[in-house]
């Protein structure tokens, strides 16, 4: 439950989350398909954010993907290069190919740091961590031991290596219009959601919002508690009559528990996301969302940013979870 978090001031995220694994300078993250990241960042004593992301599929012909992102002040998109020993890529906007993953990773493998460069600026992408994030990768993706190994290869076949595994695919509940009289049913409804793990954070009630899923019932979206920068909101399906049969949503998460709340939440054609910083600067933390259905919220999309080292928005996350939506 996200309330005691809160109650601090402060949703914190001390290390990884489930399902993720963090070493070093170095996080990774596989999801329900076999589908696995890894990202790195500079040292902990280094001022000048940089971070690498790397991403492979599961199944034996899976190439490494790269995507490269440094920060500077003045937000200049001009390309990178990275360089590691003897190896180097240029005109890098971001993203990096299978080919010069395959020419850019064995370098890497071995060296303590790369440097990465726009021209006039310079950062250092510490490398320490890496092999053991390779191999967690090898090991959830069942590599170890094959010819596709990135940390710890052998002499089986890639055809060894286990095939992804079907993402779930969901299927939205449509939404009927929207009624500019439901705005009115809020402050009556809110005044009877009693609920002991949500309090009123305001002498007049907490803040929400209120959209029509169906002829006869509404979804509630209530703030129940505030942090020094982040609120956390419940989600209630009522009926748009009194006395409104008020009933508490959980949402699914992807290690299979379910939460209470969501993080500044906010829905939109049928999706209820939530973004949860894991401190101020917003340079890491965790997003999800789920698809209204005919079985209630399920979990759309899970992904976190582990390390806080600066950057932005969290640079790139991991990815947890994923779902396809029927179309």
């Amino acid at each position: 439950m996200r309330r005691a978090l809160l109650a601090l001031g402060a949703l914190l995220f001390a290390g990884a989350q489930a399902g993720e694994f963090v070493h070093k300078d170095w996080a990774v993250a596989c999801d329900n398909t076999r589908h696995c990241e890894a990202v790195g960042y500079q040292d902990m004593e280094q001022g000048a954010p940089v971070t690498l992301w790397l991403g492979r599929d599961a199944g034996g012909n899976a190439p490494v993907l790269g995507k490269l992102m440094a920060y500077s002040e003045d937000d200049s998109e001009a390309p990178l290069s990275i360089r590691v020993g003897e190896v180097q890529i240029k005109a890098i906007k971001q993203e990096l190919t299978a080919q010069q993953m395959a020419r850019l990773l064995p370098a890497l493998k071995k060296a303590d740091t790369a440097q990465v460069s726009d021209g006039k600026r310079a950062w250092t992408l510490s490398l320490a961590g890496l092999n053991a994030a390779l191999l967690k990768m090898d090991d959830v993706q069942g590599r170890v031991g094959t010819v596709t190994a990135l940390a710890r290869a052998g002499v089986k076949p890639a055809s060894a290596v286990p095939a992804a595994l079907p993402a779930p695919v969901l299927r939205a509940l449509p939404l009927p219009p929207q009624r500019d009289s439901d705005k009115a049913l809020l402050p009556a409804i809110l005044d009877v959601l009693k609920d002991a793990d949500c309090e009123a954070i305001a002498s007049e009630g907490a803040y929400g919002d209120v959209y029509r899923i169906s002829a006869t019932q509404l979804l509630v979206v209530r703030q129940c508690w505030l942090g020094a920068y982040q609120g956390a909101y419940g989600v209630w399906r009522v009926d748009d009559k009194p006395p409104y049969a008020a009933v508490r949503l959980m949402l699914p998460g992807a290690d299979g528990k379910e939460e209470d709340a969501a993080v500044e939440a906010y829905f939109e054609n049928g999706i209820l996301s939530s973004y949860a910083k894991g401190r101020g600067l917003g340079d890491c933390g965790g997003f999800d969302s789920w698809l209204w259905t005919a079985d209630g919220f399920k979990l759309l999309e899970s992904s976190n940013g582990p390390l806080c080292r600066g950057m932005p928005g969290g640079g790139f996350m991991l990815r947890s979870w994923i779902a396809q939506q029927a179309k």
